[in-house]
């Protein structure tokens, strides 16, 4: 299985995706509070889930800016994907202002990063997870031809992907964003409470049993 691991340049937008497979559990290398965090996580999955995320997410980072992964360093923040740090030599860290977004299934971490204001978001997703009963509950009329020639999970992916990017919460009802797939399946933009937003994307068949996807926007005030 060949993970991604990409500088994308997309319609003239620059942003790095990268991917980690957890095979074992390698936490020497966090520091105190990443250890901390890793400790936190309730059973041995969710354990290696979080440092496969953690793991994608330096790689990202240190493609996206050219440096050494063990100079990037992430610091948690409750509800929110982390802050981006640099190591400097004289062992001090800066905020860089960068946007990221992780995600983790199976031992395998996805993260995705670009330079603010634009945002990226990225989910990973069990392939056929998703109950056609279900369909309706996050569906516009206009994605369920989307689901229907290319599949329920990557409308989800993608839409999960994109609610990440734009940074939403509970607020905001599900079907208030409403995505523009065209007959290729490719992204072209959202709509958020009918407002247009561009976006671009990019969605994989990781495995025969993972769906994945990205999406950046370049800004939003939401």
């Amino acid at each position: 299985m060949r993970l991604p691991l990409s500088v994308s340049k997309a319609r003239g937008k620059s942003w790095t995706i990268a991917a980690s497979r957890c095979e074992r559990h390698h936490p020497d290398d966090l520091t105190p509070a990443e250890r901390r965090e890793y400790d936190e996580q309730s059973h041995d999955d969710r354990r290696r889930d979080w440092l496969a995320g953690r793991q994608a997410a330096r790689k990202a980072v240190a493609t996206h800016l050219g440096v050494p992964p063990t100079r990037v360093r992430l610091a948690r923040r409750e509800g929110a994907a982390p802050n981006v740090l640099l190591r400097d030599e004289d062992a001090t860290s800066r905020a860089m202002p960068i946007s990221i977004s992780i995600s983790h299934c199976n031992g395998l971490g996805l993260a995705a990063v670009a330079d603010e204001p634009a945002r990226v978001g990225v989910d990973l997703e069990r392939a056929g997870h998703i109950e056609r009963e279900h369909l309706r509950y996050f569906l516009s009329a206009g994605e369920w031809a989307v689901a229907e020639r290319a599949g329920a999970t990557l409308v989800w992916t993608l839409k999960e992907a994109a609610w990440k990017a734009l940074r939403l919460n509970d607020a905001t009802p599900f079907s208030a964003l409403r995505l523009a797939i065209d007959t290729t399946s490719t992204l072209r933009g959202v709509w958020l409470y009918g407002d247009w937003i561009p976006a671009a994307a990019q969605s994989w068949r990781v495995s025969r049993d993972l769906v994945a996807a990205a999406v950046y926007v370049e800004s939003s005030s939401q």
